[in-house]
This record gives C-alpha cells, sequence and structure tokens, in this order.
C-alpha cells in the first residue's frame, strides 16, 4: 500500500483539473526521431514494393472468379520520387435501373425508420448518413449512371493512395500518441508496430472484399463502401489500440505518485 503523502499541497498543480504525466521534451524528440521517422520513412521509400506485394496476394485470391486475364496490375503516379504505386484492375458492373430503383426504395425506408421509429443511439447516428449517401447515389445511378466518373479501376489506385497515406500517418500519430506516456520504450515501439502490421493486414483484406463486391454487385455500392468501411474505420481501430495501452498503463502505475500527479 502506497504511504500517504505528508504534505498533498506540494504535489497539487495549478490545473487541479486532472492529472499530468512528468515527461521530457527531449527524450520526446529523440524517440521520435528514432522510432516514429524511420519507420514512415522505410514506407515511403518501400511502397513500390509495398503495394507489389499487396496486389499479387489480391490477384491471387481474385483471379479464380473471373475470366483469364481480366485482372492485372497496373501501376499510377504517387511519389515521384521513389517510384509507380501499384493496384489491381478487376472488371466493373454497373447497376440496372430496376436495382437502382430497389436500393433507392429500400434505402428510403431504412432512412424513415431510423429517423422516426428508433432511438438516438450512436449506431443510428452513424448509420443514417451512410444510408442518406447510399439513397443519393441509387437516385444518380437510376437517373444518369452514363455520368459516373468512376470505375473500379480508380476506386482501386484511389484506395491504394488512402493505405499508403494511412501507413505513412501511423508512426506519427501513435508516436505523438504513445510516446510521452511513462511507459517502457520497447512496449510503445511494439505498440506502434502492432498498429503498423494491423492496419496493412485489415487494408489488404478490406482491398480485397471491397474490389470483389464491387465487380460482383455493382459499382453503386462505391460511395456506401467508402463512407462504411473507409478512412473513419481506420480511425476507429488506431484510437481502439491506444485505448488499449493507455488502460493497461493506468492499471500499471495508478499507484504510483511519482508519475501521476494531480
Amino acid at each position: 500500500m502506497q504511504p500517504p503523502i505528508e504534505n498533498g499541497k506540494s504535489v497539487i498543480l495549478y490545473h487541479r483539473s486532472y492529472r499530468k504525466l512528468p515527461g521530457s521534451v527531449q527524450l520526446f524528440l529523440l524517440q521520435f526521431v528514432c522510432m516514429a521517422v524511420p519507420l514512415a520513412a522505410l514506407t515511403a521509400y518501400n511502397y513500390p514494393k509495398l503495394t507489389h506485394a499487396i496486389c499479387l496476394l489480391a490477384e491471387t485470391i481474385l483471379s479464380p472468379f473471373y475470366a483469364h486475364d481480366t485482372v492485372m496490375i497496373t501501376q499510377g503516379p504517387f511519389l515521384a520520387a521513389v517510384g509507380y504505386l501499384n493496384f489491381l484492375n478487376v472488371p466493373g458492373k454497373y447497376p440496372t435501373f430496376g436495382f437502382s430503383i430497389v436500393n433507392f426504395a429500400i434505402s428510403l425506408v431504412l432512412l424513415l425508420f431510423l429517423v422516426y421509429f428508433c432511438k438516438p443511439r450512436p449506431l443510428n447516428i452513424c448509420l443514417i448518413p451512410i444510408v442518406t449517401v447510399h439513397m443519393l447515389a441509387s437516385c444518380f445511378f437510376a437517373v444518369s449512371p452514363n455520368l459516373f466518373p468512376y470505375d473500379t479501376a480508380d476506386y482501386s489506385y484511389l484506395y491504394m493512395v488512402q493505405q499508403i497515406s494511412i501507413l505513412l500517418f501511423v508512426p506519427f500519430i501513435m508516436g505523438v500518441a504513445l510516446l510521452p506516456l511513462p511507459s517502457g520504450t520497447m512496449t510503445k515501439f511494439l505498440t506502434m508496430i502492432a498498429t503498423y502490421l494491423y492496419s496493412l493486414t485489415f487494408g489488404t483484406v478490406r482491398y480485397v472484399a471491397i474490389l470483389y463486391f464491387l465487380s460482383k454487385a455493382s459499382l453503386l455500392y462505391m460511395a456506401l463502401l467508402f463512407f462504411a468501411f473507409g478512412p473513419l474505420l481506420d480511425f476507429a481501430y488506431i484510437v481502439g489500440i491506444y485505448s488499449i495501452h493507455v488502460t493497461w498503463l493506468a492499471k500499471k502505475i495508478k499507484g504510483d505518485f511519482s508519475l501521476w500527479r494531480w
């Protein structure tokens, strides 16, 4: 049991409204330069090989479901000084008029149900804009599908740009969030690596699933998939992994008054 503090006012800081973690700016900068910057630099330097490996895996998984030579790896610009970005090109499928109308009707009914018959819970609040986007997309494809400016190749390229950008972003955001905490250097580094690997694995699985769904179902679902399973989901798991680390750390040092000070 932690002995009582003789003079409590000596550790009560001016803010008094939250706990403060002691730390060194110099140590933070040193760890950031030694851990976060090299990981982001390796990603930036090797993204042509990384995206090619992702595309090879996706091509191996998807090729049996398509005609011969319809699934192919294509290149597009990203960082001119490094090289091209690889992405997968698969055949797309435009929705019929009837298919668009059915999706519009289902979206409208679901939207009315969420607005008028469901309690304003967090999940319902998230579903309302997603359903609205899909309803508008269904209306667009029912009226003028030929004006839709994207196909599966465009989505594939933009997705790969998004994924590499997230992999570049993860070391910096996790570095800023984790490195000031009083946990071990190796623990913080392993948490950063775990977030990076999770992002890479989840992003690859999501890439394969979305391309398959868009090509087999319809391009109608492009906007829906982006808003439901796009960057917002990446933000959610980054926050989730950070929360796990902080929860573990808080339980570990909750009684150490040399670290937690009011």
